[in-house]
């Protein structure tokens, strides 16, 4: 009898849930409509690209891209055009980030320091996957994919390091000069045609951020009716081509 109670009162208690539930999904509407607001619009992705610490506040600048899964976090300045792309981070949480003009942070790099300040220039390009801490950087510097640069290091204006390369603390690379290695020291002078290379990169990454900007800001509707459109969506055809399954099985012995 105890246990036929028990059972009875755990009914009742879930059957008063149920209605308290519709009730307030009926008051809701009924607010909603009293508003004239039938609607109601969630955030497609809850993540924020650009985010505020207590004291510090990132600025960004028109004209700039920052990808859905990207995060500029703090005491962050990013000049007029620059783009930090997909799964990069720029992170001011104790010392500043300074990016100036037409700079591209690429995918999967990580910019900042817990130590000291990054300096970056116009027309800098940090290539996908690479660190880059408490340095300074030229403008039209460039950093290939994968590489490490260390706090204090210096990569003067159109200087470049070539990927996987690591550039140890207070290490300079002068002008014109490309450096690579683990640390990385001198490999050769720049030539004429791989700065205009290097040029060309970045340009090339800035011209690709419009589109992909315009891509990110499309409304939920707009994006399941793209969905709906691709080619992979259809269904499969049924017939078996290839005849695999008019095979018979075959003995494994």
């Amino acid at each position: 009898e105890e246990h036929c109670f028990c059972w009875r009162m755990a009914r009742a208690v879930g059957t008063v849930g149920q209605m308290l539930r519709e009730t307030g999904i009926a008051l809701e509407r009924l607010g909603c409509r009293l508003q004239g607001n039938f609607s109601f619009e969630d955030p497609l992705s809850r993540h924020r690209e650009v985010l505020a610490l207590p004291n510090h506040k990132p600025t960004v600048k028109a004209g700039c891209f920052i990808a859905p899964s990207a995060a500029v976090v703090g005491n962050v300045k990013l000049g007029a055009n620059s783009n930090v792309w997909y799964g990069a981070v720029v992170k001011g949480n104790e010392h500043a980030v300074e990016i100036g003009e037409a700079a591209n942070i690429m995918e999967g790099a990580v910019v900042g320091s817990s130590s000291s300040k990054t300096k970056i220039g116009n027309s800098v390009m940090i290539g996908a996957g690479s660190v880059v801490g408490g340095a300074t950087l030229g403008e039209g510097a460039s950093v290939g994919m994968n590489c490490v640069v260390a706090d204090g290091a210096v990569i003067e204006a159109g200087g470049a390091v070539a990927p996987g390369s690591s550039v140890s603390a207070k290490t300079t690379v002068p002008a014109g000069q490309l450096f690579s290695g683990s640390p990385a020291k001198f490999l050769r002078a720049l030539s004429s045609a791989d700065t205009a290379a290097m040029a060309k990169a970045v340009a090339d990454a800035s011209t690709l951020a419009t589109p992909h900007a315009t891509a990110c800001n499309k409304t939920f509707a707009e994006i399941e009716a793209e969905k709906a459109a691709y080619s992979w969506t259809a269904v499969r055809e049924t017939v078996d081509t290839h005849h695999l399954l008019d095979e018979k099985p075959k003995s494994i012995w």
